[in-house]
């Protein structure tokens, strides 16, 4: 199952960031694991960065990325303890959320810029994977994957969570968080919860931002110059 659509977002604009995008979006069903959805994102920018460039290489911001496959693989755990020198990432995060995502900005980040491939981020702690499921192997990091290529984000993927009671629980304490951060409360989906009450079958699946990869591929430094319609000429 899959949907490509337009998209919108009241956050901030910039080079790699719009009010307005467009999202691939895919799922594949119960007897495909997360790493097929890997799988098909690997061979869908292989695809199209061969297509618009002639070639598998990017050029973006002075780097230069190969996307041969397959793309490389890096833990959270792994960026914690190579690149912030942290033996307690994952804990980080349950600890004090605004430390981790400091570091994971001004240290993690920028290292994985400089990779000359494309890296899968993987192992997210579960309190940074709100609607992912818990790994079957150890069920302290969620099966959540976001793909960087030359220190774009392209993507947000998730073996989906279909638990209604662990997802009520989740969205319950989210809600206390913001409550104890002073900022509004938002109301939680129960018609998300009654449609996982109903049965929703193991599933895998991922958002890509589609702009996001032309612009890699056609060598564009920012999304204004391969949207038909820059927001910022709105």
């Amino acid at each position: 199952m899959f949907e490509i659509a337009r998209c919108h977002r009241d956050e901030e604009m910039g080079a790699t960031m719009s009010p307005s995008f467009t999202l691939i979006e895919w799922y594949r069903g119960v007897s495909e694991p997360v790493a097929a959805v890997m799988h098909d994102t690997e061979q869908l920018v292989q695809r199209v960065v061969q297509r618009l460039s002639g070639g598998t290489v990017v050029e973006h911001a002075g780097r230069r990325v190969d996307v041969e496959l397959p793309f490389a693989r890096l833990s959270v755990a792994e960026a914690f303890e190579r690149y912030a020198r942290r033996q307690d990432g994952n804990e980080l995060a349950e600890r004090d959320p605004d430390e981790w995502f400091r570091l994971w900005v001004n240290l993690i980040e920028p290292a994985i810029a400089q990779f000359q491939r494309p890296v899968f981020v993987i192992d997210y702690p579960i309190s940074q994977a709100a609607m992912a499921r818990p790994k079957a192997e150890n069920p302290r990091v969620a099966e959540r994957f976001e793909l960087y290529c030359a220190g774009v984000e392209l993507c947000n993927g998730y073996g989906e969570l279909t638990d209604p009671a662990e997802q009520a629980a989740r969205m319950h304490q989210e809600v206390q968080s913001r409550l104890a951060l002073g900022q509004p409360e938002l109301p939680i989906d129960q018609r998300f919860i009654s449609a996982l009450h109903e049965g929703l079958p193991p599933s895998s699946g991922n958002a890509l931002g589609f702009d996001r990869l032309v612009m890699l591929a056609a060598g564009a430094q920012a999304l204004a110059d391969v949207v038909a319609f820059p927001w910022h000429r709105n």
